[in-house]
C-alpha cells in the first residue's frame, strides 16, 4: 500500500491538502490542493516562492473554470476569449460564477472528501518518483515531483515562478538521505 511507505511529513502534506480543500469549500481534493500543502516543504526554499501569489494563481484559474493560462492561450488561438466569456457569465450570475463549487456529495462514512483521480494520479506517481531515485521512502519532494511531471494547472503556477521537475529533482538528487 503506498500510504505506508510516506514519512511523517508526507502524510501531514496529505492532511494539509485536505485542509487546503476543505477552506477554500472545494468539493474534492485536487493537485493544486496537494501544491498549497507542500509550499513549505524544505525542497522548496530556495525557490523563494510567495504562497499569497500561488494561492492568487489557483484563484484566478478557478475564476476562469480551472482553466489554466495556458488552456485560455490555446483557446485564444481558436478565437474564443475566455476573459471576456468570464466576464460576460459574471456580469450575468455574479462574480467568481465559475469559481463556484458544486454541492459536496455526502459519503456512507461521513463527509469526507474525495480525492480527484489527478490527485490520486500525483500520490501514485510520488511512488515511482521514490523508486526511481532508490529511495525507501515516499517524502514531501516526490510528491512534488510527481505533480510537475504532470502537465496542467500545478505545472504551470510553479513553473512561472521558476519550479520545474528538472530542476527540483536535481536539488532531490543532491539532497542527503
Amino acid at each position: 500500500m503506498i500510504a505506508e511507505r510516506f514519512t511523517r511529513e508526507a502524510r501531514q502534506a496529505v492532511h494539509d491538502a485536505v485542509v487546503e480543500a476543505e477552506r477554500l469549500d472545494a468539493p474534492e481534493i485536487g493537485p493544486e490542493h496537494l501544491a498549497l500543502a507542500l509550499l513549505d516543504a524544505p525542497v522548496l526554499a530556495g525557490f523563494d516562492l510567495v504562497r499569497d501569489e500561488v494561492v492568487g494563481a489557483f484563484a484566478a484559474a478557478r475564476r476562469k473554470g480551472g482553466l489554466s493560462d495556458a488552456d485560455a492561450e490555446a483557446l485564444r488561438g481558436l478565437g474564443i476569449d475566455v476573459d471576456r466569456i468570464v466576464a460576460s457569465v459574471e456580469r450575468t450570475h455574479g462574480e467568481g460564477a465559475l469559481a463556484a463549487a458544486p454541492k459536496r456529495r455526502r459519503r456512507f462514512f461521513g463527509n469526507h472528501l474525495p480525492f480527484t483521480a489527478a490527485a490520486k494520479q500525483t500520490l501514485e506517481r510520488s511512488l515511482f518518483e521514490a523508486r526511481d531515485l532508490g529511495h525507501n521512502t515516499l517524502r514531501q519532494e516526490h510528491v512534488l515531483l510527481a505533480l510537475l511531471s504532470q502537465r496542467g494547472l500545478v505545472a504551470e503556477v510553479l513553473g512561472a515562478r521558476g519550479v520545474n521537475y528538472v530542476e527540483l529533482r536535481k536539488r532531490v538528487v543532491n539532497q542527503p538521505t
